[in-house]
């Protein structure tokens, strides 16, 4: 039911043969998230064993367990590794009330005072540690201290309650907790040394932040497999069920909180696809933190009925909201199988490009993945992004 962070109903691997009889892996485009009946969704597995269900019910109100957890698996998490590299979660307050913006940050150099940024956010329903196989190769870049974040409201940040009545109010929800994690950490000041890699809804709140708020807000800002740009091409199938239950703001996360001790369960059925290409010890890891990020009390995913539509069609698409205001660079990443329209970064490319008079926003395919690019083809969402840090620094030095 899920449609942009965490969506995807059947992300499938087929094994296929090379030319020198080298087994691969090869995409298999995944169903549209609203296109699933609803029969569908309980006709399939559901691997976890009750026993390991009641387990990480125990824990339901302990995300950063999981989180640890998960982070733990990385060389340099909780304890520096051999090079020096560190890492650590931070939790910085945001506001009187104790909210706090809940982050991962990484420092190759080991004192976490690296001259360029990259912050990483994910999309709707996600977390930080959906990018665990993407930091060890990002930790290489030794000029490079990365910030990988929970926005308000998701992940193991604060869960306050939702109050957004309209775009203002829900886009403000976002933005100012948002602006206000980036002074507390000095990063407003650091506009110029800063890459911005957002996926999904992350990546459209990342929009029109610049928009609304700051268009020099950063050097570069990668928008990956973004999601309300544009208005659909095509008439997406979307069953009464859903739509109704969109319509009325109900959370697919709720059907886990309501499942109680068999929460974790009902996970499974999505993260046991999900997860499939990684290892065993990975994959159970990232299911138990998916499941404590979904079980945690709604607050922020509420924002969706009030960005699309039912079906994820934008009720408010970026390309008409001002894009060409954006001062920084754009390239905008979609999966070759993606269920997101890479003809809404042309025409915003276009748009800002024509208005600038040199070509600063680019769109690029990545082949053997869809909507979760940084999951779906991991050496090649390594390999581009730090290419991306590298070519700013190269910048720098011009």
């Amino acid at each position: 039911m899920q449609s942009l962070g965490i969506s995807g109903y059947d992300a499938s691997i087929l094994l296929r043969v090379s030319p020198d009889g080298h087994t691969a892996h090869a995409y298999k485009r995944s169903t549209h998230p609203t296109s699933v009946p609803l029969s569908k969704l309980f006709t399939n597995s559901f691997p976890l064993s009750v026993r390991e269900s009641l387990e990480d019910y125990g824990y339901r109100h302990n995300p950063l367990k999981f989180q640890h957890d998960l982070l733990s698996t990385l060389p340099f998490y909780p304890h520096p590794d051999s090079s020096g590299t560190a890492a650590k979660v931070l939790q910085t307050p945001i506001d009187e009330h104790g909210n706090f913006i809940n982050e991962f940050v990484i420092s190759p150099q080991g004192n976490f005072q690296e001259p360029n940024h990259l912050i990483m956010i994910h999309g709707y329903g996600g977390g930080l540690g959906f990018y665990l196989k993407n930091f060890e190769a990002l930790a290489k870049e030794k000029n490079w201290c990365i910030h990988a974040i929970d926005l308000l409201g998701y992940g193991c940040s604060s869960r306050p309650k939702f109050v957004g009545k309209n775009l203002q109010e829900v886009e403000n929800w976002f933005h100012d907790s948002y602006s206000e994690w980036l002074r507390l950490r000095g990063l407003d000041q650091a506009r110029d040394k800063t890459l911005i890699m957002a996926h999904s809804m992350g990546a459209y709140l990342m929009g029109t932040y610049g928009i609304n708020r700051d268009p020099d807000f950063c050097k570069k800002l990668l928008m990956v497999s973004p999601g309300a740009i544009i208005k659909h091409r095509k008439q997406v199938f979307v069953p009464k069920y859903f739509a109704k239950l969109w319509e009325q703001n109900i959370s697919p996360f709720s059907l886990v909180r309501g499942s109680g001790p068999f929460g974790s369960k009902l996970v499974s059925m999505w993260s046991s696809r999900r997860f499939a290409k990684l290892s065993s010890n990975e994959s159970r890891l990232l299911h138990k933190y998916a499941y404590g990020i979904f079980n945690s009390p709604g607050s922020g995913e509420y924002m969706l009925n009030f960005l699309l539509a039912p079906g994820a069609d934008a009720r408010h698409p970026l390309v008409e909201r001002g894009v060409h205001k954006l001062k920084c660079k754009l390239s905008w990443w979609y999966g070759k199988e993606d269920w997101m329209d890479p003809k809404g970064g042309e025409l915003c490319s276009n748009i800002i490009n024509n208005l600038r008079g040199e070509v600063v926003s680019d769109v690029k395919l990545i082949e053997d993945s869809g909507h979760h690019i940084y999951l779906d083809n991991i050496t090649r969402f390594n390999s581009m992004l730090v290419n991306e840090m590298r070519d700013m620094e190269k910048d720098e030095a011009t």
